[in-house]
């Protein structure tokens, strides 16, 4: 069976970004000030766009998952636990369609 891991009961507590939760930042959050409510409250409500688009052409929006919530929270309040930036990686998906299409383009 899975071993529980305990999480901390205060933001200053944490050692690692995974034992953040929703809770943590919100108790945090209170602590500060009113603007730092706003900002959680733009973070959980805000949307940012997809790279898909509707019909009209509008940019389809998404709400942000909690990995960017928490991601944005410690950036901001806890840089020393933020996650590097690191290039992004492309799918093997996407690295076996585009050597197919090369190997289709030579055929032609």
């Amino acid at each position: 069976m899975a071993e529980e891991i305990k999480s901390p009961e205060r933001m200053e507590d944490v050692t690692d970004i995974k034992e953040i939760t929703l809770p943590l930042i919100f108790e945090y959050i209170k602590r500060q000030g009113e603007e730092d409510e706003d900002w959680l409250i733009d973070i959980l409500e805000g949307k940012i766009p997809t790279d898909k688009t509707d019909k009209d052409g509008n940019p389809i929006m998404r709400k942000r998952t909690f990995i960017e919530q928490r991601n944005a929270f410690t950036r901001k309040y806890f840089p020393d636990l933020a996650p590097k930036g690191t290039t992004k990686k492309s799918s093997v998906t996407e690295d076996i369609l585009a050597e197919l299409k090369a190997r289709k383009r030579r055929r032609s």
